[in-house]
Parts: C-alpha cells; sequence; structure tokens
C-alpha cells in the first residue's frame, strides 16, 4: 500500500511540476475565467426578466455554480483517457503500468493534478462572482464536501471506464467531449432540465449531473446541510455503487486485450 501510494504521489508531483513551469498559461487561464464570468453576468441581466424561480438568486447565480460544476465533471470524465493516450503515444505506458501500485490506482493518480488545478479554477470562478455581487450561504463544509467528492467519483469512474475502451480502439478521444457535451444538455447545467422535451427530461434523470448540481446549488446559495441535501446524495452514491465496478471491470478488460494484442505500445 506505501508503495501505491508513493507511486501516486510520484505522477501528481510529476504533473505538478509540469504545470507550473507554464506560468503564461495559469494567467491565460483566469483570465479566460474572469472573461467567461463577465460575460454571464451581463448576459444574465439582459435574460433576468425572463427567468423563472427556478434560478434560485437569479440566472447568474444559477450558471455561474453550473458551468463551475461542469468544468469540474469535464475534467474528470476526460483527463485520465488523454493522460493513458499520452503516456502510449511517448512510449511510458508500459513502464508506467510496471510500478509497484495496482493500474486502477495509476489511472487515477494521472488526474489528481487536473482535478486539483480545476478546484483552483472553480474557487477562482465562484471568487470573481462573488466580486460581481453574486451572495453564498454555505452552512455546512461537510455537506458541500460530499457532494464534491461524490460527484469526482461518480465522474472520474466514468472516465476510467471510458479509457478502457481507449486502450482498445486507440481512437476514443471524440467518447468523453460528447458524453460530456450531452450532460450539458441534459444536466441543469444553463435551464432546468424540466425545460426539455418528457423524453428527454427522462433521460436527464438516469444519469449524475442533475442530482449533483442539484445538490451544489442547494449547498452553496441555500445553505443546506447533510440532511438537506441527502435525497441527492443517496442518489449519487447509488450510482457511484454502480459505476465503480464498472469502471473497474472496463479497464482491466482493456488492459488484458491491450497486452494479448500488444496494443500498450501503439497509436
Amino acid at each position: 500500500m506505501r508503495a501505491a501510494l508513493r507511486t501516486a504521489s510520484a505522477i501528481l508531483w510529476r504533473d505538478a511540476k509540469l504545470a507550473v513551469s507554464y506560468r503564461l498559461n495559469a494567467l491565460l487561464t483566469v483570465a479566460s475565467l474572469a472573461f467567461g464570468v463577465t460575460l454571464w453576468f451581463f448576459l444574465a441581466k439582459a435574460l433576468e426578466p425572463r427567468t423563472g424561480d427556478w434560478a434560485t438568486g437569479g440566472y447568474f447565480a444559477y450558471v455561474v455554480t453550473g458551468t463551475a460544476l461542469m468544468g469540474y465533471v469535464q475534467a474528470a470524465l476526460q483527463t485520465t483517457g488523454r493522460r493513458l493516450r499520452q503516456e502510449q503515444m511517448t512510449g511510458t505506458l508500459e513502464m508506467l503500468l510496471a510500478a509497484p501500485a495496482p493500474p486502477y490506482l495509476l489511472v487515477a493518480a494521472s488526474a489528481l493534478w487536473d482535478l486539483l488545478a480545476k478546484t483552483l479554477e472553480v474557487a477562482v470562478v465562484l471568487a470573481l462572482a462573488a466580486a460581481f455581487g453574486l451572495r453564498f450561504a454555505v452552512a455546512s463544509w461537510w455537506a458541500l464536501l460530499a457532494v464534491m467528492a461524490l460527484t469526482l467519483v461518480n465522474f472520474l469512474a466514468l472516465g476510467i471506464l471510458a479509457s478502457g475502451v481507449l486502450l482498445v480502439f486507440q481512437r476514443g478521444e471524440p467518447v468523453t467531449p460528447f458524453v460530456g457535451g450531452l450532460f450539458t444538455l441534459l444536466g441543469g447545467v444553463f435551464f432546468p432540465p424540466e425545460m426539455l422535451p418528457s423524453w428527454l427530461e427522462g433521460l436527464s434523470r438516469l444519469i449524475p449531473l442533475p442530482y449533483a448540481l442539484d445538490a451544489f446549488r442547494a449547498v452553496l446559495q441555500r445553505g443546506a446541510g447533510l440532511r438537506g441535501v441527502g435525497g441527492d446524495l443517496a442518489v449519487l452514491a447509488g450510482f457511484a455503487a454502480v459505476l465503480l465496478p464498472l469502471s473497474w471491470i472496463s479497464l482491466a478488460a482493456g488492459l488484458g486485450l491491450a497486452k494479448r494484442h500488444g496494443l500498450l505500445g501503439r497509436y
């Protein structure tokens, strides 16, 4: 176990050093976040009279919280597949998998830096929104932590599941962006799923994002605690109970097929 944790820490430290070496990229990221928040602020002012009771705190609050969490979701979905592809193209994937740690942990560890960086980006977006006058009412940090943790587990599991497919077919990059786009449509990022046609609204109940966003907004804007978001957390835990084993099976099967057919070093 110690060797596995040391390996995961080494991967995180490597990715962190690589990321901070590109200082201009960090500045441009913050600038783009500021641009996005400013855009949503003025768009919300134009749309505000047309929104109903579903936009608690106004449309600005609705879209800022939606896009903030969706960025986190997209990072969890896409990072593992992209990192595996990079390792494959540089010829280091076989060496990485030879490390004294379970493959599942190695793949998850490859996403740690991106998820940490995305967490900082979410904090920056919310801070910028607060500078525009948006008020938050967080009463329970434990509730916020539970929401974020279960959101991470669910969407990282989906990303690892897609990674198992990528190892075999080697052209799976469009899969997770498509899934992310579909989730953006169905998940309540820009408008509630109830505004969709009935058949699409029914589909939205089969993905974890609407429950994560409902809980995220409830904690941030209405001061809900663990009891207040207990129903959404239970649903997210149910999704995780299904997705985690599926992601493990997908990765194990993908690695087995890739090793058998000599695909680990091909791209």
